[in-house]
């Protein structure tokens, strides 16, 4: 499995959330922060690359759309009202895909899961067959920091949207993830965070751990 891209845009949050649309190239009517977010990560990702329509597309957050859920449930239980509809459609994990998939053209498996981890397990078996899968790990800030703050205890509140592109061919990887292998435990954890930090680097090689998986990861030279 060769990693052909990758990007890591990362922003820490002081104030309010910044207008993410304002970085994309093609924009979206009725999107909303968590979908911009996504699109700005595989939009620098992709760059210019043609995909092909089979590409698979996985997309990972562990709390998913929030400032939009919080909408809908503020309308639902404190002002007793229907929700308005496209922040209801929003809060839906397969809309994020298909903003993905109709804006780089895509009509491949499109999958959302909880965690990088159950994403790259997935995309190994896509990589196996052929297939070539863009991979995403999502994190959304809540705009009201201080519930944010109350809710995950972040000191420094990040939003980032970092993405792989995966092929199985060699042919123009910037690295090579090997050693792939499924296990039941391990006694140290990476950080998702570290793998992209570590593409940026000028280091050569990396290991990755956590519960169910471990991999190394190599430049290509």
């Amino acid at each position: 499995m060769y990693i052909y891209k990758f990007s890591n845009f990362v922003e820490k949050v002081d104030g309010e959330l910044s207008d993410k649309k304002a970085l994309l190239t093609k924009k979206f009517n009725r999107s909303d922060n968590f979908i911009n977010l996504t699109l700005v990560g595989v939009q620098r990702c992709v760059e210019d690359t043609k995909l092909p329509s089979n590409t698979s597309i996985y997309l990972a957050s562990d709390n998913g759309n929030m400032n939009t859920t919080i909408k809908v449930l503020d309308s639902i239980f404190i002002k007793n009202r229907l929700p308005m509809p496209f922040n209801f459609l929003n809060t839906v994990n397969s809309v994020k895909l298909f903003y993905i998939a109709k804006n780089f053209n895509i009509d491949g498996k499109t999958i959302f899961v909880d965690s990088f981890e159950s994403a790259i397990i997935q995309a190994f078996v896509d990589i196996k067959q052929g297939k070539n899968v863009l991979l995403g790990v999502v994190t959304e800030a809540i705009d009201d920091l201080e519930l944010h703050r109350e809710m995950f205890g972040d000191k420094e509140i990040i939003e980032s949207s970092r993405w792989l592109l995966l092929s199985p061919k060699p042919d123009g990887a910037i690295a090579k993830i090997e050693e792939f292998q499924l296990s039941n435990s391990t006694t140290s954890k990476t950080k998702t965070s570290k793998l992209f930090s570590f593409l940026e680097s000028n280091k050569n090689s990396f290991s990755f751990r956590e519960d169910r998986l471990s991999f190394s990861v190599k430049k290509m030279s």
